[in-house]
């Protein structure tokens, strides 16, 4: 008569998603994987750092998104939503950053900043990158074996690293292009807070 025998939540386990990664990787850890790194990668986490940019958009960059103004963005992740563009400003060391992943590329002709040795794109039509995953598992066996780096990071701990570094929340949010300032105060600033004594 459509009762129930049992309480459908009383009793289960409620999952509320995984709690957003707290690693934060200090300077002197990247001046250590650096170290190690060879071109390509180098330039690859010099622009990553400096523009927070997400790996399918960094590595989707082609070269007529290079421009007298700054680097053209459409972020995958707002395309079917807000359709929102970035333009990256050019500092200095964005400029050389980008000059020295020039110089990297195996393929001079290739349309892409970042492209395999055949001058195709590491982001596959479904948004995968598994030779680029492959490439940054081995550099980062490479930086546990031969640097002081004891834990091992990845490309999203960078991100955040980017977020965290911003001198403001305002200024990581427009960095990463999110709508809202929360998710990046929730995910992704993990410095501590710094705050002097009451007296």
């Amino acid at each position: 008569m459509g009762l129930v025998e049992a309480h459908p939540i009383k009793g289960k386990v409620v999952h509320r998603g995984t709690p957003p990664r707290t690693r934060y990787v200090e300077d002197w850890e990247i001046v250590e994987a650096l170290s190690v790194a060879g071109p390509v990668l180098r330039t690859y986490i010099s622009i990553k750092l400096l523009t927070g940019l997400r790996r399918a958009d960094l590595l989707g960059l082609r070269m007529a998104d290079i421009r007298e103004d700054g680097i053209h963005v459409a972020p995958r992740k707002t395309a079917k939503t807000t359709g929102k563009r970035l333009i990256i400003e050019w500092s200095q060391s964005l400029r050389a950053a980008v000059e020295a992943a020039l110089a990297a590329r195996p393929k001079d002709i290739a349309p892409w900043l970042f492209c395999t040795r055949l001058g195709e794109s590491y982001v596959k039509a479904d948004g995968t990158a598994n030779g680029w995953d492959s490439l940054w598992q081995r550099f980062m066996t490479k930086v546990l074996a031969n640097t002081k780096v004891k834990e091992r990071f990845t490309e999203h701990d960078l991100r955040a690293k980017c977020a965290s570094d911003a001198p403001s929340l305002e200024r990581a949010r427009q960095l990463l292009a999110h709508a809202d300032a929360a998710l990046t105060r929730r995910v992704y600033r993990r410095k501590p807070e710094r705050v002097k004594p009451a007296q």
